[in-house]
């Protein structure tokens, strides 16, 4: 988130400023046993990633003019939604807004094989505040009795952002919860046994935090609001305990098993509701925007009274542009190349997961990838040069790859970013390499080897001082590695090996002994040595 930890490339400072623990109406606990990070953290409490405000300082682009690549079929201006409701792709019944104008409860499947999520969501864009009525409905399938459950609640990481107003499980009040950071856990009554499943709703109220900084893409700026990582989510729970590390001063930290979505959002005001943007297409019903999505990571919101849109079509994949007037041209170079990237990707990795994909300027300073929508710094709108040869493009091209390598296979981005990071960066490569071969060279050069890529690639978010160090290591580092790598290889069974990673890892948590065992399936070349250049842990 992700993610604002994409290409900061000054050093960074460490934040001396101290985000209090929010105890709401729900009793703290002390810090929970669970958390197995390296490095916890006791005094400081960070929000996601990269907390400063730093320039993203590239070197600048060559003279040499590269022409706008030309649309298949020329965007076109899309309508927010439509009076026909767009097919469903999860089975929730519609979320309703009460007539005392708070979310209403919502209703669940009686079963399901991954996390259900219904969310009844109203919003009160012009005073910032965010009430939500939210179901879960979560099947154990960890194969042993489950006394509790923990819920990530990154908006509790805010003072006085988070307040819990009320909690049930299975329709009963629930009083026996803590809430202390990040996390939320609700202890059961009766163990919950593999193959059961438990409802647990949960009623509350953001505030939102204002992105003065523009550091922080959850909260509002004077031109938009926006909604990532805003509500509780079940953590994936491995090995006997909960996985929710710890957050650190840049990098990313949290981690999702796929889930699918039903969200209902309104607006206080609705005659002047804003342009809203989401991880996937609204359908309209009894005046209320309906998303359902299936089978992802995340769902994230981004609203705009200044958004215009645009779409294009990548092979069935419908994917949009959210912007602002002043930065069309820009827009639309951020659209084809999306576009272009879907494509590529598809062919080279395999098949996007959803039949939509959204893209949206941000008063953020960097890139951030969330499942099926992405986010693009205005800064690199307003200094796009009407060639691929800069941020905005770049950057496009890896928020788009990280619906790969994040959305459809995801790992411990705390532990072990490089699988994601790594991957993402690389793809760039095999994009440019596959549209633009003559600026291979020049790719390089502009994200690689001109910061002198060194560190280990499987460098944790806690082991390094620097986001420059962090990102020299695990996104150019491993950049390196995967070129090292397919030179020893060979370019067909690298991407066999790719393809099949892809294939194997697809809706699963990935982690590195994952990797190198599916590389095995795919190689006999010794390439240990690599791995002892490359990699600190294994």
């Amino acid at each position: 988130m992700k993610p604002l930890h994409r290409q900061v490339l000054l050093p960074f400072l460490l934040l001396t400023s101290v985000f209090s623990l929010l105890t709401s109406c729900v009793p703290a606990a002390a810090t929970l046993s669970t958390s197995t990070d390296p490095q916890p953290l006791a005094e400081y409490v960070f929000v996601t990633a990269n907390p400063l405000p730093t320039a993203t300082a590239f070197q600048p682009a060559p003279p040499t003019q590269t022409p706008l690549p030309s649309p298949t079929s020329p965007p076109t201006a899309t309508p927010l939604i439509t009076n026909t409701p767009q097919p469903t792709e999860t089975p929730f019944a519609p979320a309703t807004l009460s007539p005392s104008n708070t979310p209403a409860p919502v209703s669940l499947p009686a079963s399901a094989d991954r996390p259900q999520y219904a969310l009844s969501v109203l919003m009160d864009y012009a005073g910032h505040t965010v009430d939500v009525d939210e179901a879960i409905l979560y099947p154990n399938r960890s194969g042993t009795a489950l006394t509790s459950i923990a819920l990530g609640v990154n908006p509790n990481l805010w003072n006085s952002v988070f307040f819990l107003q009320s909690l049930t499980v299975n329709d009963q009040v629930s009083s026996n919860n803590t809430l202390s950071g990040q996390w939320l856990t609700v202890n059961l009554d009766t163990p919950l046994q593999p193959g059961q499943a438990v409802k647990i709703g949960i009623k509350y109220r953001l505030v939102l935090p204002y992105s003065s900084a523009k550091v922080e893409n959850f909260g509002y700026t004077s031109r938009q609001t926006n909604l990532i990582d805003w509500y509780p989510f079940v953590a994936p729970y491995s090995g006997g305990s909960w996985v929710l590390p710890d957050p650190f001063s840049y990098g990313e930290n949290l981690v999702y098993e796929k889930a699918d979505f039903r969200v209902s959002l309104s607006f206080t005001n609705p005659e002047s509701q804003p342009v809203v943007a989401a991880s996937s297409q609204a359908a309209l019903e009894n005046g209320k925007l309906v998303y359902s999505l299936s089978n992802a990571r995340n769902f994230t919101i981004s609203a705009s009274p200044e958004y215009q849109v645009s779409s294009a079509d990548a092979n069935g994949v419908t994917i949009y542009s959210y912007y602002y007037p002043e930065d069309a041209n820009a827009a639309a170079m951020a659209l084809e190349l999306t576009r272009m990237s879907v494509n590529t990707y598809s062919k080279e990795f395999g098949p996007y997961p959803h039949n939509v994909l959204t893209v949206c300027e941000t008063d953020l300073n960097d890139g951030l990838e969330t499942d099926g929508l992405y986010f693009l710094a205005r800064n690199f709108y307003r200094a796009y040069d009407g060639t691929v040869q800069n941020n905005l493009s770049v950057i496009a091209i890896h928020e788009t790859a990280h619906q790969w390598w994040y959305g459809a296979v995801a790992s411990n981005q705390a532990v072990e970013p490089w699988l994601d990071e790594a991957l993402a960066t690389y793809s760039e490569r095999v994009f440019f390499e596959d549209n633009y071969p003559n600026l291979l060279s020049w790719w390089w050069n502009f994200r690689i080897y001109y910061y002198g890529a060194t560190g280990w690639v499987d460098t944790r978010v806690y082991d390094t001082a620097s986001f420059r160090a962090y990102v020299n290591a695990v996104y150019f580092n491993g950049a390196r590695f995967l070129e090292a790598l397919r030179t020893r290889i060979g370019d067909e069974a690298f991407f066999a090996f790719i393809r099949d990673y892809f294939a194997r890892s697809n809706g699963r948590i990935v982690s590195g002994n994952d990797f190198f065992a599916i590389l095995d399936l795919h190689t006999s070349s010794d390439y240990s040595d690599l791995v002892g250049n490359f990699f600190h842990y294994r």
